[in-house]
């Protein structure tokens, strides 16, 4: 199918090269896109399935473990293990597999950032911690809307990260079926008969003419063969098949009509010229493609290069002679460019010094520089929280209203065991530590990340993630526990992780106003730029959640329910204020000392 047909089915998007090339990226589409996430749901159906019988089989291996229930370490290993599987699976494929995971390189498709680059880790993970949002309310709704109402198809976690999904596989040189029955290699060489525009329209009918009833066909060839002047013997539509082959063969062995002069001979000719060339690069590209490019000698790399810049030089002269008509050769040509564009500007692989440099500098310094999101994320958490403690103080019965049955439940099953002078859990529950850990640190990081995705509803979600965590979650409950005379019970149990957990969540909350921030008020900068940069500052502050959630989850788990006293819980809880401070000032330059007068 020539351009012309095929511009009405693929959305393109043209990128320059840094060569000053500019290639065509042809953008994937919901249905492959689909395709691609339905086979990423069986992937991970499969894992899932595979960690769930790992872990039963497990004790088996141990001497001296009896089968029988899930012990707590197992469950531990299932809560870690199925957050890993749902919330890693696609962040950690399209950071190694360069911008793919199996459904996508089944398919052929592949995330670039928007300029053509391969996406680094940092890209890979703000396009899919946001797929909670595209999510909504089911089934990837919102994403859909996003991917119709969008030039470049960008779901809202590809605008927040600067990121597109387009097609790879390269064209093949297909031949007309109706070759292999007619005899046109006999007699003197074919020369085209039709103009482009001719032709095109001859294209569409051949290719279409198999979907049509035998009335529609009949009479759509018989008007086409009038405008064509086609002679026919027997049958129009086999005429015209017929035609359509001849055409085929003589474009492809380069004979254009005597009419074409100019630029568009020059465009045959550079065809003619080129198309060997194209071949052993394809070919060249394919055989690294499966190695790798790490994997070649410095000769290779440096043979390939020399390949790739000479296909990019032939696409520029290709698109002059071509003048804006988009025809089939600089299509092919343009989807050859970009994949080898792609495989020379992947992001290179993280290293521990980059790692290193990311936690201990990076984050720091974007936690101070964040600090006015963090700040107005904190008061909508505890303004909130300390009016609700206020009036439930003041009004017992309101908890009753505003906390579930199993909650009031525990509070009083708390009043009656603080009477006797016991402590805040049964006498057996701290042994489950392990599970209770891994439980509370996955809830809490599923939590915060949902404060962080809700800002690219303009904010909206995120700030009704943290007003509601902080009347019905965090006011309501202490209030509670005051109007039942156990505020310093369950202030004993919570002032060990307490402090890393509410500091996690108003962190989240300033990443998701950061990505508010960016849709509302851009300032110099377009929305797409600003979600970019806003959405990959964010992504420090997520990052630093999930390091406080885990060590919060982990002395939750472990810490908080144990029978130490309430004193090493309270040191505990100074202990990680001290880090945190610690930690905010980490990699912070040091003031310059002011010249002596």
């Amino acid at each position: 199918m020539p351009a012309s047909a095929r511009a009405t089915l693929d959305a393109t998007v043209d990128v320059e090269t840094p060569e000053q090339v500019v290639v065509s990226y042809t953008l994937a589409g919901i249905g492959t896109r689909g395709g691609a996430a339905l086979i990423d749901a069986l992937v991970i159906l499969v894992l899932t399935g595979t960690l769930w019988y790992a872990v039963a089989r497990l004790p088996l291996l141990i001497p001296g473990e009896a089968p029988g229930g899930f012990r707590g370490w197992q469950n531990a290993v299932l809560i870690i293990g199925q957050f890993l599987i749902l919330w890693g699976y696609f962040v950690a494929f399209e950071a190694l597999w360069d911008g793919q995971t199996p459904g996508k390189r089944l398919l052929g498709l592949r995330v670039v950032r928007n300029g053509g680059g391969g996406v680094d880790l940092g890209a890979s993970a703000a396009r899919n911690l946001l797929r909670f949002v595209d999510f909504l309310p089911f089934g990837y709704f919102v994403g859909m809307i996003s991917v119709v109402a969008n030039e470049r198809n960008q779901r809202l976690g590809d605008l927040v990260a600067g990121t597109i999904v387009v097609r790879e596989r390269l064209l093949r040189d297909q031949r007309p079926r109706a070759v292999a029955t007619a005899p046109l290699d006999d007699g003197p060489p074919l020369v085209a008969a039709l103009s482009d525009e001719q032709f095109a329209l001859l294209d569409r009918f051949v290719s279409r003419e198999v979907t049509l009833d035998n009335d529609s066909r009949a009479r759509i060839a018989g008007a086409l063969v009038a405008r064509l002047g086609v002679e026919v013997r027997t049958d129009a539509v086999a005429a015209l098949r017929m035609l359509h082959a001849r055409e085929l063969i003589a474009r492809r062995t380069l004979r254009p009509t005597t009419s074409v002069t100019g630029a568009r001979r020059e465009e045959w000719a550079l065809v003619a010229e080129g198309r060997p060339r194209w071949e052993a690069f394809a070919n060249e590209l394919t055989q690294t493609r499966r190695r790798g490019l790490d994997a070649l000698a410095e000769h290779e790399v440096t043979a390939f290069v020399e390949s790739y810049r000479e296909v990019a030089t032939d696409l520029a002269r290709l698109r002059t002679a071509d003048r804006g008509r988009g025809g089939d050769a600089v299509f092919t040509l343009s989807r050859l460019v970009s994949s080898g564009h792609n495989l020379l500007y992947r992001r290179p692989s993280q290293g521990l010094a980059r790692i290193g440099t990311f936690l201990a500098i990076e984050i720091p310094r974007e936690l101070r520089r964040s600090w006015r999101h963090i700040l107005v994320a904190s008061a909508l958490l505890f303004v909130p929280a300390i009016g609700t403690v206020v009036a439930i103080v003041r009004d017992p019965a309101l908890a009753t209203r505003m906390l579930p049955p199993g909650m009031i439940a525990r509070a009083e099953e708390g009043q009656r065991r603080g009477q006797s002078g016991a402590d805040y859990l049964p006498n057996g529950e701290e042994e489950k530590g392990s599970a209770l850990s891994a439980f509370l640190m996955t809830n809490n990081i599923r939590v915060s990340l949902v404060a962080f995705a809700g800002g690219i509803t303009a904010g909206v979600l995120t700030v009704y993630a943290l007003v509601f965590n902080g009347i019905a979650a965090l006011g309501a409950g202490v209030g509670l526990y005051i109007t039942k005379g156990i505020g310093a019970q369950i202030l004993g149990f919570v002032a060990a992780h307490g402090v890393l957990e509410l500091s996690a969540i108003c962190i989240s909350g300033g990443a998701g106003l950061l990505l508010a921030t960016a849709m509302l008020v851009p300032g110099d900068r377009t929305r797409r730029e600003a979600l970019v940069s806003n959405g990959m500052r964010s992504l420090h502050l997520v990052a630093c959640v999930i390091i406080f959630l885990i060590l919060a989850g982990l002395i939750e788990g472990n810490i908080s329910p144990s029978k130490l006293p309430d004193s090493a819980k309270y040191a505990t809880a100074v202990i990680t204020a001290i880090f945190i401070v610690w930690y905010v000032l980490l990699g912070r330059q040091p003031a310059t000392a002011r010249p002596a007068p």
